[in-house]
């Protein structure tokens, strides 16, 4: 099940607010993600990885999401090994997950996508402007953010 947070106060917003203040705790520390969540030393839009104490084997990965209103290439449909929490920044974003009928997040909304959902559409849906997000991911360690799926098409 997937939700679109629309509270400025809900509780997807309490946990990116979380993942902010581990990420302001950390920056200092922290100058590349870590590699054994499958994640390229030195990935820009890797803004936070750490290893979860109370959550053995898993760590929180934040990463930015930039979304172009004429993209170079187009959106690959992938599953994530973990919980993704995603809160639009700027603009607006089209998304949707498991084929369901695609829906908009506007600046100060998110949505959740559950581990291992077949994330089928995520496009710009501002046009003639960029837009971004900020993705929460908990992710198994050793496991890569995402896993392209080959099979799959997008969801219009």
């Amino acid at each position: 099940m997937t939700a679109l947070t629309r509270e400025p106060w809900s509780r997807g917003m309490q946990l990116l607010r979380v993942a902010a203040a581990l990420t302001a705790l950390s920056a200092a520390s922290l100058s590349a993600a870590d590699s054994t969540v499958g994640v390229p030393k030195g990935d820009s839009n890797i803004l936070f990885s750490a290893p979860l104490a109370d959550v053995p084997g898993k760590h929180l990965v934040v990463v930015r999401l930039d979304f172009d209103p004429h993209p170079k290439e187009p959106f690959k449909p992938h599953r994530h090994p973990g919980s993704v929490y995603v809160y639009v920044t700027q603009g607006a974003v089209r998304w949707a997950v498991n084929r369901q009928t695609p829906q908009v997040a506007r600046a100060g909304e998110g949505f959740f996508e559950p581990a291992g959902a077949l994330h089928s559409a995520n496009e710009n849906a501002t046009p003639g402007a960029r837009s971004s997000a900020i993705a929460v991911m908990i992710v198994p360690d050793g496991a890569p953010l995402l896993t392209v799926d080959r099979d799959a098409r997008t969801t219009r």
